[in-house]
């Protein structure tokens, strides 16, 4: 691996700490630069397109100290593409995209030059970014950009659907509901976070209406956007010209938008361009010498080492400006050391400290680099500026994810409350719970990130029909509404995935002879399943609506009362209670500061149980159907089965 035994050492000898690497324009010249300290020559190609044989010219780079190579054009290049070649040995060579690419033809062959500034929609600088003065004040709603209006239920245009235009477009319904744009605004989330729209690889955006999908973590350019969600991904600037749109429409609209990225891995690993421009130096190597895979997708990337490292900073700086995005979700952040989390937050915080950062705390295999450096959720006191997924309060609520039938609160374990618990009061100690120590592992509430369902593994619906099924329907629809009510009313940042709110399910198609049940009808990991599988069916939001009114009562109920979002552990420790039931499965809260006392119930059994309300008079807030009722009540009140009940101090008139 070309004899480099010390990363640390070799970065000492040639990390270069400049911020032009790619192509940057300097008094009316183009300048070209490129990082590989060890290769023996470098070279510029032009081109007339994004793929085929028309090359204008091949320039010969020059080489500078640390490492980089450079060559300038006596001009400002517009509307041509671009590679590198890099040579090693003084004979082999190789061509690959610019790694820093910020444009590129279709299926991310061959960067392009252009000015960004001229693809900025109308309005683009002077409309706002929603504000949102903590973690704890964001409802995130995770979106699949195809998923939200590729069926001809959604009411988007053929041009539009199943691409960034969709997102744009307003007026749309399925009979009486809203769907797409209006449905965002309808539901009351803040923010939107999207799954990949970088440049992905293994969908082919020169076939347009091809039935192809991937949910999108197979990196392949990332700081381009994925061309097949563009109305004309052989146009580099449609790509972006309409991802602006996105951002845009929903900020006018006072949604945030949160990028999704995986800077954990690459698609391709010999083949990627990391590795085409510097040769096992991007990736990380196991003892063996070969490409550790601590993704389980084949490789992990080396953020401990500093130019990659370097290269996640800048990138990120550049899509937050570029795009003026809200925050990023970040996969498998556990492979991420670190250091160089906290130098990622400290960029963010120097460009707008509101800006959201979260991610999953855990890998997808072993990695080589010591647990104890790594982001991994149990190491989180270490980077407490960053939010995680809260994996604890998932399978307490729903029962074990990688076990279908596995059953959580909601569906009758009775061992699930006190780390369920430890999930309602935001993950941070409190002096009421002892015990379920794995559970208490924030550092803030607003590092806990709070959810039951994602793009991964079943939906909510889906794992219910399978662990509950000998429930009624009625009852699993109510287990499904106290699932909401539980993770939306815990302290932290509620997350839940684009139709959730109206019993998602993804449908998978059989194989042929394959016996059909509860768990084969269904798909688990439907990353590259048809858009039967994975479209979002807006005809279920019809046929729920009891259930879309009871999270959308939900989300207004959170939005609307401070003590839902409580900042810090000492707020939670003050401000929040358990009340004795005499049953610890039966859980009540009281939240209350000198303006406001609110009480929430949580009833898992199937049938009715009692509780005498404290020496106040309260009304109901939130009732099983997601109502409310002023008129006044004290006293004994019932929870029905399977639900939960919210009320709210009557204030004493002055």
């Amino acid at each position: 691996m070309f004899g480099i035994t010390d990363y640390a050492q070799f970065d000492r000898e040639y990390a270069y700490d400049g911020d032009d690497l790619g192509v940057t324009y300097r008094d009316g010249k183009t300048v070209f630069k490129a990082w590989s300290p060890l290769a023996t020559g470098v070279y510029l190609n032009l081109y007339l397109d994004g793929e085929g044989p028309n090359l204008i010219e091949t320039l010969p780079m020059e080489r500078l100290d640390r490492g980089v190579w450079y060559v300038e054009l006596f001009y400002h290049a517009e509307d041509i593409f671009y590679t590198f070649s890099f040579e090693f040995d003084n004979r082999h060579r190789e061509e690959t995209i610019d790694i820093y690419a910020r444009a590129c033809g279709v299926n991310g062959k061959r960067g392009y030059l252009l000015d960004h500034s001229k693809l900025n929609p109308e309005g683009w600088d002077t409309t706002p970014r929603p504000k949102c003065e903590s973690p704890c004040d964001a409802i995130v709603y995770e979106c699949h950009v195809r998923d939200f209006s590729i069926d001809e239920t959604s009411g988007i245009d053929r041009e539009a659907k199943g691409r960034f235009k969709a997102f744009t477009v307003g007026g749309t319904r399925y009979r009486t509901v809203t769907t797409c744009l209006d449905h965002l605004k309808e539901l009351g989330i803040t923010h939107v976070q999207l799954l990949p729209v970088f440049d992905f690889a293994t969908v082919d955006e020169s076939k347009p209406y091809k039935a192809q999908y991937n949910w999108g973590y197979d990196p392949l350019n990332y700081n381009c956007l994925e061309g097949s969600y563009s109305t004309d991904a052989f146009d580099p600037r449609s790509r972006i010209k309409e991802f602006k749109e996105l951002v845009m429409t929903l900020h006018k609209n006072g949604i945030g938008v949160i990028m999704d990225v995986v800077y954990n891995h690459t698609y391709f690993t010999e083949q990627s361009a990391f590795h085409k421009t510097f040769p096992y130096y991007y990736h990380r190597l196991n003892n063996r010498g070969t490409f550790s895979n601590g993704s389980g997708c084949g490789n992990e990337t080396a953020s401990d080492h500093l130019m990659y490292r370097r290269f996640m900073l800048n990138s990120l700086k550049f899509l937050a400006k570029e795009y003026k995005l809200d925050g990023f979700r970040f996969d498998l952040m556990g492979l991420h050391d670190i250091e160089t989390v906290n130098l990622i937050r400290d960029e963010l915080n120097s460009f707008d400290p509101k800006l959201l950062m979260y991610g999953e705390g855990w890998t997808g295999g072993e990695s080589p680099v010591p647990s104890g450096k790594l982001a991994y959720k149990w190491n989180s006191y270490q980077f407490g500026r960053v939010g995680l997924f809260n994996d604890n309060i998932r399978d307490a609520i729903k029962g074990g994810t990688f076990n279908p039938y596995d059953i959580g609160y909601v569906s009758g374990n009775r061992h699930a409350a006190l780390v369920l618990k430890r999930g309602l009061v935001g993950s941070v100690p409190h002096w009421q719970i002892q015990g379920a120590q794995e559970a208490c592992w924030a550092y803030e509430p607003e590092q806990a990130v709070n959810y039951c369902e994602a793009h991964d593994n079943h939906t909510l619906w889906d794992k219910l029909s399978i662990c509950a099924k000998h429930f009624s329907r009625e009852d699993r629809v109510r287990m499904d509404k106290l699932a909401a009510a539980l993770f939306l009313l815990a302290q932290g940042m509620p997350f839940l995935q684009l139709g959730q709110d109206f019993l998602r399910s993804k449908p998978r198609l059989p194989k042929e002879n394959e016996e059909i049940n509860e768990v084969t009808r269904v798909c688990h990991d439907s990353y590259n399943a048809p858009d039967s599988t994975n479209s979002i069916k807006w005809n279920e939001k019809y046929d729920n609506i009891e259930v879309f009114d009871y999270y959308r009562a939900l989300i207004r109920l959170r939005k609307n009362n401070k003590l839902f979002r409580l900042r810090t552990r000492e707020e939670v420790e003050s401000k929040l209670r358990f009340l004795d039931t005499g049953d610890d499965c039966f859980i009540v809260i009281s939240l209350e500061d000198q303006d406001d006392r609110i009480i929430c119930m949580f009833n898992p059994y199937n049938e009715n149980r009692y509780f005498r309300l404290p020496d106040s008079r309260f009304f109901v807030r939130l009732n099983e159907q997601g109502k409310m009722n002023k008129f006044p009540t004290d006293g004994e009140v019932i929870v029905p089965p399977i639900s939960a009940m919210v009320f709210k101090r009557v204030k004493k008139k002055v």
